[in-house]
């Protein structure tokens, strides 16, 4: 018997391979048999024939009765049970080859979740354990629970490995130098031979022995490049902590998502250890690993697994443990198909949030309202589910305009698992209030906490009208729309009935003014609102001033979603113009950053006219700093993705031809990856290249100061446009006259700086 805390666990040929981290630190190695079972709905006398085509694997064939989650019945079903976890997998293969017309449960979900959800265990999960002499799992008894909001952390060792800082990207790095990390020391591990980076790196390991290997780029490029140096070289390395199991590995893929080709490296996962690729995470990117383990605890996903999975698998995988846990068969794939609609129904029913689109140019005293976690919020009120939305039992007619129904004599599988998720965001949310206000440094873990949590109510909206979710329905996902709909213009009756003018709305969110009006008297509107429409509504805050720019495309219209305005507390909020944007160069963030920093001197609209000579001095200095030639070309990168392979372009864009030219270097990059590039010849006149990749970039190349000139322009005119400053006006101000030549000064700024640039490019 010892208290410990389950870390690791990963399919094996004996059942499951169990790693327990106990107080001092301590490694336990484990194992636990396992028989997973699957289920079918045909009849009973199919038994002996599924009996015949499965004869070679040991599996046992039984009949049992579960429930189904849509019409809340019992169905008669046959139960396989497999006898061994290595053969599960090719038992549901030869079953759906064979029985293709008939409906699987069970059947697909991951073995690791599946113990887990079997056993009730979870990552992180502190308790007493016992194990037989030979390391089989025969007992524990938790003192922890996966939904308990205070929890303990066992002492765990990270080593960070990645390749050593360069101005070209790891990702296009072919040599070895490395930078290893731990105990508080760092240290550089580069060498022409391989065979001595992998031996001191192979020392380093044995030294430190780390729970935990955070990466840069380690899922694509590092481990895959380590292993395989290590194959050829036969030098032993202890990246896996279990030497008898093989590394988990799978494939990128690139899919289309939301609008836009997006690509997912493939997954290097340890055994025994963690390996955390902080490129490759969402979630450590967003909430670091106290973020990952929050959610693993929830979700009952290995850290490893959750660490890489979207936002979509984390949320099914904790219906799917409600599902195991309440009895409910679970369907291999979707399976209630949309219902039938008239036309009017139709245009009532497939409409998103109400959206109400802003007053162009810059306000001041406008307070900014927002609805608390509102689409979670109406899906666990109101019960909305795919099970419950038009059930078979109830009549009423429950969803705003369009009739639906939703049952009111069971909780739906959504409401069941989003409720702890909302209750347990906003506990973090008050703790980490009240520990910064004490300058605590503890608020930073309920910071990422709460910042987890909160992407997975972000996403749980859109997951449930996602084609492929296993619990997924339009029609509920219609019906959260109706409620918010209806909540928005509750909200917006309510304020202007005390004589509040509404200035913007973003389906959850408000902007509103009234002369006069104090702090208290927004916190009054948002306490009678959230009484009236069930919903908390909070005061996000007042601004002194906040600008809503005109749509790039038609000056004459404005955009629902780019803003950018000062709170009375002296914070900025920005979202959408240009210096939030991940494709714009940093110069051009940087400029926009200072004129936002001279304008956040203004109290009023009023200030902001009289700081105008400050701005434009401020701008013209940087452009003509750009102008020169002698702006940093690290800081003009232009960072996009790529839509499609490099062979597949037909077109001569910046993208098709940086593309080309790395996979001509050597560099595939597969649809949906991103790319950095600078622009040498927008117009591809002088330089049929257009832009180079920074991997492939020397300072003799230069830039366009003609489009770099365009570009930083246009984010000077997001933010002066109301005082009747646009782009054209801007450069017929200040450069009426082209320059002469393309690049005026940029070769001699090369002999000043590039050395030290061409120099580091090559040793990459």
């Amino acid at each position: 018997m010892f208290t410990a805390w389950l870390f690791d666990l990963y399919p094996s040929a004996d059942g499951i391979t169990l790693w327990f981290v106990d107080a001092e630190g301590r490694k336990h190695r484990g194992y636990a048999r396992f028989t997973p079972s699957l289920y079918l709905h045909l009849d009973v006398r199919h038994a002996d024939r599924i009996a015949r085509l499965l004869r070679t694997f040991p599996v046992t064939v039984r009949s049992a009765t579960k429930r189904e989650i849509y019409s809340n019945t019992d169905w008669p079903v046959l139960q396989v049970t497999v006898g061994s976890t290595a053969h599960f997998k090719n038992v549901v293969r030869l079953l759906e080859q064979h029985l293709p017309h008939y409906v699987f449960f069970n059947s697909d979900i991951p073995i690791a979740q599946l113990f887990l959800y079997d056993t009730g265990l979870f990552p992180l999960a502190f308790g007493t354990y016992e194990l037989a002499p030979d390391g089989c799992l025969l007992a524990w008894q938790l003192q922890d629970a996966n939904d308990a909001m205070e929890y303990t952390f066992p002492p765990l060792t990270i080593l960070t490995l990645k390749n050593r800082p360069d101005v070209v990207s790891p990702k296009f790095r072919k040599n070895l130098q490395l930078e290893i990390t731990y105990d508080g020391s760092t240290y550089g591990l580069e060498s022409s031979d391989p065979h001595d980076v992998l031996s001191s790196l192979e020392r380093h390991l044995q030294r430190c022995d780390p729970d935990v290997i955070l990466t840069e780029y380690g899922d694509a490029v590092l481990l895959p490049m380590l292993t395989r140096l290590a194959a050829e070289h036969q030098v032993p390395l202890s990246l896996n902590r279990d030497a008898g199991s093989g590394y988990i590995t799978s494939h990128a893929s690139s899919y289309f998502a939301y609008g836009k080709i997006v690509h997912k490296d493939g997954a290097f996962e340890l055994a025994g250890r963690w390996h955390l690729d902080i490129e490759n995470s969402f979630m450590m990117g967003e909430a670091s690993l106290d973020g990952v383990t929050e959610i693993a605890r929830l979700t009952q996903l290995p850290v490893q697994h959750q660490s890489r999975a979207t936002i979509g698998t984390a949320l099914s995988s904790m219906q799917l443990s409600w599902a195991y846990r309440h009895g409910y068969l679970i369907p291999a794939h979707k399976r209630e198909p949309e219902d039938f609609k008239s036309a009017d129904i139709l245009l009532l029913a497939d409409r998103g949030g109400l959206i109400f689109q802003p007053e162009m140019g810059y306000h001041e005293e406008v307070a900014e309202m927002d609805f608390v976690s509102m689409y979670p919020t109406i899906m666990v009120t109101h019960n909305v589910s795919p099970e419950t939305v038009n059930c078979r039992c109830c009549r009423n007619t429950a969803v705003p305009e369009l009739g639906y129904t939703i049952c009111e004599k069971r909780e739906g599988i959504v409401a069941a698992t989003l409720r702890t998720v909302v209750r347990r965001r906003g506990i973090y949310k008050k703790e980490k209030k009240r520990l910064k206000a004490l300058k605590d440094p503890r608020w930073t873990l309920y910071d990422h906490r709460q910042t987890a949590l909160k992407w997975m109510l972000v996403t749980c909206f859109g997951y449930l009208g996602y084609k492929n979710a296993r619990f997924g329905r339009i029609e509920a996902h219609e019906s959260v729309n109706a409620f918010s709909r209806d909540a928005i213009l509750q909200a917006k009756e309510i304020a202007e009935g005390h004589g509040f003018h509404f200035i913007h709305a973003i389906v959850d969110c408000m902007w509103l003014k009234r002369s006069g009006a104090t702090e208290a008297d927004y916190e009054a509107l948002a306490r009678e609102v959230s009484e009236k429409v069930g919903i908390d509504i909070s005061l996000e805050g007042i601004y002194n001033w906040i600008l809503y720019p005109p749509s790039k495309m038609d000056p004459r219209i404005p955009t629902a979603n780019r803003y950018v305005g000062w709170y009375t507390n002296n914070e900025i909020k920005i979202r959408g113009i240009e210096i939030r944007r991940r494709d714009t160069p940093v110069f051009i963030k940087r400029v926009q950053g200072e004129l936002l920093k001279i304008l956040g001197e203004g109290k009023t609209v009023a200030d902001l006219r009289g700081l105008l000579p400050a701005v434009l001095a401020k701008a013209k200095e940087s452009l003509d700093l750009l102008r020169s030639g002698k702006a940093d070309p690290l800081d003009l990168v232009v960072r996009r993705h790529l839509s499609q392979e490099a062979d597949e372009y037909t077109n001569r864009s910046a993208n098709a031809i940086v593309a080309q030219a790395l996979a001509e270097a050597g560099v595939h990059l597969a649809p949906g990856e991103s790319v950095e590039y600078i622009i040498i010849d927008a117009t591809g006149k002088r330089h049929p290249e257009k832009a180079k990749a920074v991997a492939l970039y020397s300072l003799d190349d230069g830039y366009d100061i003609v489009k770099y000139t365009e570009m930083t322009l246009k984010a000077v005119e997001t933010l002066l446009f109301p005082f009747g400053y646009d782009a054209e006006t801007l450069k017929n101000m200040w450069y009426p006259v082209p320059p002469r030549i393309h690049r005026p000064v940029a070769r001699r700024h090369v002999r000043e700086q590039g050395e030290l640039f061409n120099s580091s490019r090559e040793a990459g």
